[in-house]
């Protein structure tokens, strides 16, 4: 059976799924892959009921993903993957495959992938800010409402320009800060997409505008029934707690209704784990890597 490489035509499909078997992690969701698909160039195809895909990252060793269907089927696919790799590789499997996998094969290597644990908030906790623990992200919060005259803005495809300069000055701050790294660029390649396609994959955005200029955004969307994904979090480095509002204030406009808010992964970056740290998840949802022997 081929594979064929990950388009944004394959989104219809990829829903579907999600749909019937909604996901609790961030890495096989279909805005996240297609968005992320110039650098790790996923291709999929079906077996035993589940869409089951590969990564070729750029510059990288090639790794199977999750499977999307059927929890009864998923130890299947998994070994369907494996039959059609030349050196198989298992990464950012969930807790829950992982152990059917151990038990099924007891021999293959498993280590955990700390760099993907997605972090795990309760989106009241979010949007409150309530409790000892977010003390310090509530005053933040008071402190940006006290000090700008702001408006929350829904993001809507005619922001498009207005977010692209945000993003750009984000940019250039970073740069600043860190120097030229390959990951930021590869980060905005993914934020164009998603601004780009903001319609067709039909996530939800709020922006911040202060003083009549927008300076921070963030766009997301229902990851299962009970969480909801952040994807993009962006905003100027030079006004305290407008990151902290953005947050709070997105899930309370789009995501009230959820249990949690999922906002991904930190990848190892020192700045990016501070940031997802200090605001105190609820749990991770922890990942794999696993290798047949």
């Amino acid at each position: 059976m081929s594979f064929k490489p990950l388009i944004l035509d394959d989104r219809p499909t990829f829903v579907e799924m999600e749909k019937r078997y909604p996901l609790y992690t961030s890495d096989a969701n279909f805005t996240n892959m297609f968005i992320w698909q110039g650098f790790y160039n996923f291709s999929w195809t079906t077996a035993h009921d589940c869409l089951c895909l590969i990564s070729h990252p750029s510059g990288g060793t090639p790794f199977a993903m999750p499977p999307l269907g059927p929890p009864e089927n998923k130890l299947k696919a998994v070994e369907f993957l494996i039959e059609n790799m030349d050196e198989p590789r298992l990464s950012r499997i969930p807790g829950e495959l992982t152990e059917a996998v151990r038990a099924a094969h007891p021999t293959w290597r498993i280590e955990s992938n700390a760099d993907n644990d997605d972090y795990v908030y309760l989106a009241e906790k979010v949007i409150n800010l309530s409790g000892r623990r977010m003390h310090q992200k509530k005053n933040h919060y008071n402190g940006f409402v006290k000090s700008y005259r702001h408006e929350l803005v829904t993001i809507t495809p005619d922001l498009h320009d207005e977010l692209v300069e945000v993003e750009a000055k984000w940019l250039i701050s970073k740069t600043e800060k860190i120097g030229e790294e390959s990951h930021l660029q590869i980060e905005k390649q993914a934020v164009h997409l998603l601004l780009e396609h903001f319609s067709t994959l039909a996530i939800q955005g709020l922006a911040i505008r202060v003083e009549g200029q927008i300076e921070a955004f963030s766009l997301g969307e229902s990851l299962s029934p009970d969480t909801a994904l952040i994807h993009v979090e962006k905003g100027s480095p030079t006004i305290r707690g407008i990151y902290v509002a953005l947050c709070s204030s997105f899930c309370r406009v789009a995501f009230s209704d959820k249990t949690y808010i999922n906002r991904e992964q930190d990848l190892g970056l020192p700045g990016l784990r501070w940031s997802k740290e200090s605001l105190k998840p609820d749990h991770m949802r922890k990942k794999f890597d696993i290798w047949p022997l």
